[in-house]
C-alpha cells in the first residue's frame, strides 16, 4: 500500500528522528535504516540506531541513536525497463 503523504523529518540534537511519509522499512541495523518513500529510497546512517516506532498505515517512523547522515536515492525500476530505455 503506497502512502501519498509528504515526507517530513524532524531531528532533535542528532539523537532522535521523527519522520512521516514512510512506505516501508527495507532493512535496519544499529548503523543504518533503509526506507522506501514515495518514488525514492532513503538511508539513515549513524551509531546505535534503534527504531522506536513505525506505523505502516500512517507512514510515521521514529528512531533513536546518533544520526550522522541521511541520503536520498531514486527508486530504480525493473532491470528490463532500464536496459531498453
Amino acid at each position: 500500500m503506497e502512502n501519498n503523504q509528504t515526507e517530513r523529518i524532524t531531528i532533535e540534537n542528532r539523537k532522535r528522528l521523527s519522520m512521516t511519509g514512510v512506505v516501508a522499512v527495507n532493512g535496519f541495523t544499529e548503523q543504518a535504516v533503509k526506507l522506501s518513500l514515495n518514488g525514492a529510497m532513503m538511508v539513515i546512517n549513524g551509531k546505535g540506531i534503534k527504531i522506536t516506532a513505525f506505523n505502516k498505515e500512517t507512514g510515521n517512523l521514529s528512531c533513536e541513536g546518533t544520526i550522522t547522515e541521511i541520503k536520498y536515492a531514486e527508486k530504480k525500476g525493473n532491470i528490463v525497463k532500464r536496459l531498453f530505455k
